[in-house]
């Protein structure tokens, strides 16, 4: 009989129950460190976020009198510790997220692929994980730890896992210095992310398509911000090529960043009084969204009647 992964956790969660509760009474302090740990992964995985917590919360207070006593912790243990806290972390306040992976951070020179708990892939995946985390809750100053710990193991790799790696990474940094207002140091990256998210398109193994369409479209915004008209167009329509090839394969899940971008061309080139080219947008836009596209056209020719007549 074949068990299910539920099944799987929920053993798993019986053993370290058990050994959690002999370890309290008379294990060794290393050996219960590593028992809340991995109890607290466990629990995690099962989303049962309130005890994963306290396990964390014990893990981290046992590392704390270790290293008052001058017991330096693994850097593995450590780094796994607060990166686990901080992954579950909630609610309306995202700092607590932050500093725990701040304080993994201080740990990561020490982390190597023989680590506890950790070798290459998951090093670089676990620094992934906390740059886009810090990305999306708005610390982007303090990723730069791990986009560091993260390039030192992707530099001149040439195998595809860590190539299609390196593009995440990239995307991430470039728009952690879009929110930074450094657009000069976001186009760096974003065009870094394309010459690499092109090779490995042509050469068939790019994982995510998504990962190429996103830096064509953050530096296509940059450009525009900055008047950069030719090379906004360009990016917009080699987005908008990318997404429409995943379309017509039935592999795009949400047209609603296709319908933005024929409609951001649109308005731009109608702006310029291109109407040939933006009629060409506007309909393609009807095609993919009558309803919102013709509403889009109505609230354009109510703003500019010299352009265009409202539609029928």
């Amino acid at each position: 009989m074949v068990l299910s992964s539920d099944e799987h956790l929920e053993i798993a969660l019986k053993d370290y129950n058990d050994k959690v509760n002999k370890l309290e009474e008379s294990g060794t302090p290393e050996e219960l460190l590593d028992a809340y740990i991995n109890r607290g992964c466990v629990l995690s995985m099962m989303e049962y976020y309130v005890s994963a917590l306290s396990d964390f919360d014990e893990a981290a207070e046992l590392i704390d009198k270790f290293e008052a006593n001058g017991v330096k912790i693994d850097a593995g243990t450590y780094v796994k510790t607060y990166v686990s806290r901080g992954e579950i972390q909630g609610g309306d306040d995202m700092r607590l997220m932050a500093e725990d992976y701040a304080k993994a951070a201080t740990r990561l020179p020490d982390l190597k692929e023989d680590s506890k708990y950790y070798d290459r892939k998951k090093i670089i995946n676990m620094c992934i994980s906390c740059t886009e985390g810090l990305v999306d809750e708005k610390f982007p100053a303090e990723i730069d730890p791990f986009v560091e710990k993260c390039h030192s193991y992707l530099i001149a790799k040439e195998d595809t896992w860590s190539k299609n790696r390196y593009v995440e990474m990239v995307n991430l940094r470039g728009q952690a210095s879009m929110d930074l207002l450094k657009p000069d140091e976001a186009i760096e990256c974003f065009s870094d992310a394309i010459d690499a998210g092109i090779k490995l398109l042509e050469e068939g193994k790019l994982d995510d398509v998504m990962s190429l369409v996103f830096p064509y479209v953050s530096r296509g915004d940059i450009e525009q911000q900055e008047g950069l008209l030719e090379p906004y167009f360009a990016d917009r329509k080699a987005a908008i090529v990318l997404l429409e090839e995943l379309l017509s394969a039935n592999k795009l899940d949400d047209i609603k960043v296709l319908v933005a971008l024929h409609q951001d061309l649109a308005n731009t080139y109608l702006t310029l009084n291109k109407m040939k080219e933006a009629e060409e947008h506007l309909m393609r836009e009807v095609e993919l969204d009558v309803n919102g596209a013709r509403e889009y056209i109505r609230n354009f020719a109510d703003r500019h009647p010299d352009k265009m007549e409202p539609p029928e």
